[in-house]
């Protein structure tokens, strides 16, 4: 469920409502005050509800991050976008072998406080959108693929 809510939250468009959601349902105030406490009351932050996670969205030194709640007030995990340089090379090889001509479009770092990191990698072929999770060790799980609708140029 965890790596469903994640993949869920990644789809989501990021709103800037502080401490509401977009269905109107307001983000547990104890969970606000743990946020505020672990990173500051002066930070300005978005809220969302995705299946019972509370996810704080927010700018910490140039970076946007999101933090992941559990409805209880404990952190899931922290995730970010990051450069496509940043990904690890093992991951890298894992996804060149099994997309051969496929382009890294985006990257998305998780680090969820249980377990190790986790990528979720947007990667486009010429017939594929796909996205891929992956360890950090290389391990690569396919979440989404959505066929490319075809692209013609009329050469006159």
């Amino acid at each position: 469920m965890k790596k469903n809510v994640i993949f869920l939250a990644l789809t989501l468009a990021t709103i800037n409502l502080f401490a509401k959601t977009p269905s109107g349902d307001k983000v547990d105030p104890s969970i606000v005050a743990k946020f505020q406490k672990e990173f500051g009351s002066s930070v300005n932050v978005s809220w969302k509800i995705v299946e019972d996670i509370s996810v704080a969205t927010f700018t910490a030194q140039g970076e946007v991050k999101d933090v992941y709640y559990f409805d209880d007030g404990e952190i899931l995990g922290i995730g970010k976008y990051v450069k496509r340089e940043l990904l690890p090379e093992t991951v890298k090889e894992s996804i060149l072998k099994k997309f051969d001509i496929g382009v890294i479009q985006t990257v998305y770092e998780f680090k969820e406080v249980t377990s190790s990191t986790r990528y979720f990698v947007t990667v486009v072929t010429p017939q594929y959108s796909v996205i891929v999770s992956a360890n950090e060790f290389g391990q690569l799980e396919v979440r989404q693929k959505i066929k490319m609708k075809p692209f013609y140029v009329s050469v006159r």
